[in-house]
């Protein structure tokens, strides 16, 4: 027997410190248990065995509320941001790979976090993880919390064994690769069973190879010994530890084989877990309550006299059915959707609560069942303040550019002239501007954000385009507003020519319009009848390409006919105008 207790202690020398990985495969982060950790879950698993001290799980199933924190690189839409339908795909993912277990993982939240220095590059261990888990984790006794980012040096996920933490402890989890979720880009980890494997590591279970060929090996009787993690699905699977009947157990889900070539847990893994579970984490086994959630952004938007939809999430995990009658609230008018509903032991279920603000101030929600039963209740209580106000800083914005120029610059401005954070994002931008920074982001009470727009001829003729500058907010009065964008096309002058100067005939100030075909160097001067140099209004000075214009104060000359010139160093051209008294 490889779980005989003499032999683990001469067998586990070969247990390493830190998380096993392959290149270019799967990699796991969840450190290798020490020789200590081994020896004292060895013996939880022989006491569970045996019947004695710890006691057997209470329950034929336990359900596992799972709240999902999904990591996102910025506000709105922002890298990160994991659909709906992948979340659920995980969880029906765990359901079936864990089917014979006797747990039942159940949705309870999915909370969207905007937070770069989370999101992007989280290590096991790091300051950003901790800060992270401090920050979110709900009631970790009870619920599985599991975090969605992008996670530093190639690793796909880790968890945190039950014997290496309080159950109560917030560092306790799961966290995982956003893109190996089941529609995710990370092929081919991106069926969920990343989710699986740390799961798995989160209810006691070791990396099938882990302690290599010994007889203690992963502290499971019938996972044969095997040396190394798994790289791909080889056919037919290694025999990495001959001297131990059977074959690398390249399929269970406790290996690093790809998301497909894993189909299976062993019946001394579910043992293990039985033992594990029931030692460390007591609270989830005893189950007996409900839970009821509503994701933090939320209720940290509720405004003032406005109604706010938001998703209800009720988690049963006591014995028997619940029925879900409505909700009450202090500083606020709150109604649950859909009328009475019931939800079934080991479930979850999701429901529409409108949460109406009599003013700005606190509220707290309670649901009601018809048991009386009263679930706890995670993230309801909110704040509400006075609506954010949008308002665009101009009614309009133009732009002016010769055919096959350089892009140009603009910029407007968004305010929030309301309470609360105002949130923006841009949805909706003609095809001619390049780009809008930023696009997306959270605007404070009284302040303001320039958004910089570059408008871009490209291969476009000369003519006129409108097209408006959409922009979707949080205010719950103008949730789009919308600024008319002009972009006039001008066709390149073919060459050096002064238009009609305008007014003509004129008194005082006059204005001179130029056609250039190319960035010049061009000297403006106004003659009179006698070819007298009256006035020079540009000497050799550097202009742009297309019509640029300039003025003459003629309020001090005599009135009567004058000429415009405007010469360059290849060419000149003329062109007139009468000056009254």
């Amino acid at each position: 027997m490889r779980l005989a207790l003499a032999l683990v202690l001469t067998l586990l020398v070969s247990l390493g410190a830190s998380a096993q990985t392959l290149l270019g495969g799967r990699q796991c982060a969840t450190p290798e248990p020490t020789i200590r950790q081994a020896l004292e879950t060895a013996r939880v698993v022989e006491t569970y065995r045996l019947g004695g001290a710890v006691e057997r799980r209470a329950q034929e199933s336990v359900t596992v509320p799972v709240a999902v924190h999904v990591l996102r690189s910025g506000l709105t839409v922002a890298e990160g941001d994991v659909p709906d339908a992948w979340i659920e795909a995980q969880v029906d993912t765990l359901n079936s790979a864990f089917a014979g277990f006797g747990v039942r993982f159940a949705l309870a939240l999915v909370n969207r976090v905007d937070n770069p220095e989370w999101y992007g590059d989280l290590r096991l261990g790091s300051a950003e993880e901790r800060a992270m888990k401090a920050a979110l984790a709900l009631d970790p006794s009870r619920v599985l919390n599991l975090y969605t980012a992008s996670l530093g040096l190639d690793y796909l996920g880790w968890a945190t064994l039950p014997e290496l933490y309080d159950e109560d402890d917030p560092y306790q989890g799961v966290v995982v690769l956003d893109q190996s979720l089941p529609g995710g880009s990370e092929a081919p980890y991106n069926l969920g069973h990343t989710g699986t494997h740390e799961v798995g590591h989160w209810l006691g279970l070791y990396h099938t190879f882990s302690g290599g060929c010994t007889a203690g090996n992963d502290g499971v009787e019938d996972t044969p010994q095997q040396l190394r993690g798994t790289s791909g699905c080889p056919s037919p699977p290694p025999d990495s530890c001959p001297s131990d009947p059977g074959l690398d157990p390249i399929h269970n889900y406790m290996d690093y084989s790809d998301d497909a070539c894993m189909t299976e847990f062993t019946g001394g893994q579910r043992a293990r877990t039985d033992a594990m579970v029931a030692a460390y984490r007591p609270t989830l086994v005893a189950g007996g309550y409900a839970l009821a959630t509503v994701p933090d952004r939320v209720l940290d938007g509720l405004f003032g006299g406005v109604t706010t939809t938001a998703p209800l999430r009720v988690t049963n995990a006591s014995g028997a059915p619940l029925t879900v009658t409505g909700a009450t609230a202090s500083g606020a008018e709150v109604a649950v959707v859909g009328g009475p509903r019931t939800v079934a032991p080991g479930e979850a279920a999701l429901f529409d609560l409108e949460i109406r603000p009599s003013q700005p101030g606190g509220v707290s929600i309670q649901v009601v069942t018809e048991q009386g039963v009263t679930p706890d209740l995670f993230a309801l209580d909110g704040q509400a303040v006075v609506p954010p106000l949008a308002r665009l800083g101009a009614p309009a914005l133009a732009a002016r550019v010769i055919e096959g120029a350089d892009s140009v610059q603009r910029t407007v401005t968004l305010a929030n002239e309301g309470g609360g954070a105002l949130l923006f994002e841009l949805t909706g931008l003609p095809s001619w501007v390049a780009s809008a920074e930023p696009s997306s982001g959270a605007i404070p009470p009284g302040g303001s954000v320039e958004i910089a727009l570059e408008f871009e001829p490209g291969a476009l003729t000369a003519t006129t385009y409108r097209e408006p500058l959409v922009i979707a907010t949080n205010d719950p009065l103008r949730a789009e507003v919308s600024l008319p964008l002009t972009f006039d096309v001008l066709l390149r002058p073919e060459a050096l020519a002064v238009a009609p100067v305008y007014p003509n005939p004129g008194r005082g100030r006059v204005t001179i319009p130029l056609q250039l075909p190319d960035d010049l160097e061009v000297t403006v001067e106004v003659l009179d009848v006698r070819g007298r140099v009256v006035a020079v209004l540009a000497d050799w000075a550097p202009l742009a390409v297309g019509y640029p214009e300039v003025a003459w104060d003629a309020s001090a000359v005599a009135p009567g006919l004058y000429i415009v010139r405007a010469r360059t160093e290849a060419e000149a051209a003329v062109g007139r105008v009468v000056i009254l008294r």
